[in-house]
């Protein structure tokens, strides 16, 4: 009897370590799993953060960008010289756009700010004059004729040219700053002497019927700057005489015998001569039968009132419509004129 217990007993422990091995067993793994699954994550945190890192120390390591930089301390106004700067490869990314990395673009330019050693010069930071003029200011201007392929770096004479066929320059060598040709726009440093000469230019504009134009330079490097040979009238004149923004009054001391002849010029004109030059193409001319020719008829525009608008480019919103029957009409005419023609051609 005694026997049969100890067998039942022994046979409970059995049963029993057999759970709690099992049940630890479970524990154990399902720790194991978790700090497993843990140490993955882990892991991929940590070897993303080392990709990044990698990838900003590519990017660091990428010098491509070439740059200048000064090798001693420079204040405004100074000009730079060859020794001044150094050439040093920078990272692209975080180099700004518009560093100067041709030596041309720095040596003997001016700084417009103090800089210390180091610093990558950029385009914003330099200028061909050391000093400012006291009466320089930004123009901005929206009655001048453009050329159609004009660009913000064009380098540009402004000129007037009188229904008698007079041609002056009125500015000459001009670095635009910006263009916007869709609105006939245009961007520009000038001093005090050059706003005088384009206002008076304008006026010349309205009285006379003359037409302002730039005009781009080939190659403004190797050309020189003209000699303004615009003469403003007599009022302007009296104005620029007496203006002590404008230092240079010598060459203003022939010019109101100069304008005075200009006036008489322009007074001798008939009334049917008077016309304004550039605005439209000559009645008859080969532009005209051309564009007609590829359906572009030229449109007989209805009487404008040109009292508000220079030259006829701003202030179209005065100019009456254009009358397309007028247009379809005076095609038609010039179809007849040319079926004419080639039947005298074929002897009919």
């Amino acid at each position: 009897m005694a026997v049969r217990k100890r067998k039942k007993m022994l046979r409970y422990t059995i049963i029993s370590g057999c759970l709690v091995a099992v049940a630890t067993s479970g524990v154990w793994f399902a720790t194991y799993r978790h700090y497993n699954a843990r140490l993955i994550d882990e892991r991929a945190a940590y070897e993303a953060q080392l990709a990044d890192k990698d990838d900003v120390l590519q990017r660091y390591m990428d010098q491509s960008q070439t740059a200048y930089v000064l090798v001693s301390a420079k204040l405004a106004g100074e000009a730079i010289t060859a020794e001044d700067v150094m050439a040093e490869k920078l990272p692209k990314f975080s180099s700004p756009d518009n560093l100067i990395s041709d030596s041309k673009g720095i040596v003997g330019k001016y700084l417009k700010i103090n800089a210390m050693p180091g610093t990558a010069v950029t385009t914003e930071m330099v200028r061909d004059e050391a000093r400012l003029e006291p009466s320089e200011r930004k123009e901005e201007t929206e009655y001048i004729k453009l050329p159609l392929r004009l660009t913000k770096r064009d380098v540009v004479d402004i000129r007037i040219v009188f229904p008698n066929g007079e041609d002056y320059i009125v500015v000459g060598k001009k670095s635009l700053e910006d263009v916007d040709l869709a609105n006939q726009y245009t961007f520009f440093n000038d001093s005090e002497e050059e706003a005088q000469l384009l206002q008076a230019a304008l006026v010349d504009a309205y009285i006379n019927n003359a037409e302002l134009y730039m005009k781009q330079y080939v190659e403004p490097e190797l050309q020189p700057e003209p000699v303004v040979n615009y003469v403003p009238n007599l009022d302007v004149l009296k104005v620029i005489k007496s203006n002590p923004f404008i230092i240079d009054q010598a060459k203003w001391s022939l010019a109101e015998d100069l304008r005075k002849e200009l006036e008489k010029r322009l007074e001798a004109l008939e009334d049917e001569d008077n016309i304004r030059v550039g605005a439209d193409a000559p009645s008859g001319s080969g532009v005209i039968k051309r564009k007609s020719e590829q359906g572009a008829a030229a449109a007989e525009a209805a009487e404008v009132d040109n009292s508000q608008s220079v030259n006829g480019i701003i202030d179209q919103s005065n100019q009456a419509p254009v009358d397309s029957s007028a247009d379809q009409s005076s095609a038609g005419g010039m179809n007849t004129e040319a079926t004419s023609e080639d039947s005298l051609l074929e002897g009919e």
